[in-house]
């Protein structure tokens, strides 16, 4: 697994740049919502929420149609990224009051 993520950083320096780059920018959303005190399941944190999963998503589903190879390690680094937005998605489950 971790040969495989070393291998891709040989062939594909590029996308691994733009893959470390993109997840940053993930992180600097999930600290963006804490910092400014934006409350879980506001209409603010589901915007901001969607593009962090827009993010991963590109890299999951499109990437790879342009001979970008996404490795086990790329994948879990952006399993990573998507467990903070569980919360949100917890809250909107309670505000909806179908499962209480």
């Amino acid at each position: 697994m971790i040969a495989a993520y070393l291998e891709s950083w040989r062939n594909q320096p590029r996308f691994n740049v733009l893959f470390l780059c993109a997840m940053v920018l993930a992180w600097c959303i999930y600290a963006l919502i804490w910092l400014t005190g934006i409350a879980w399941g506001s209409q603010e944190a589901n915007i901001l929420v969607f593009v962090v999963a827009a993010i991963c998503f590109i890299f999951i589903f499109v990437l790879p149609k342009y001979s970008f190879r996404v490795v086990a390690v790329h994948y879990f680094i952006m399993v990573a990224t998507l467990v903070p937005s569980l919360a949100n998605g917890q809250e909107l489950m309670r505000q909806s009051g179908y499962f209480s």
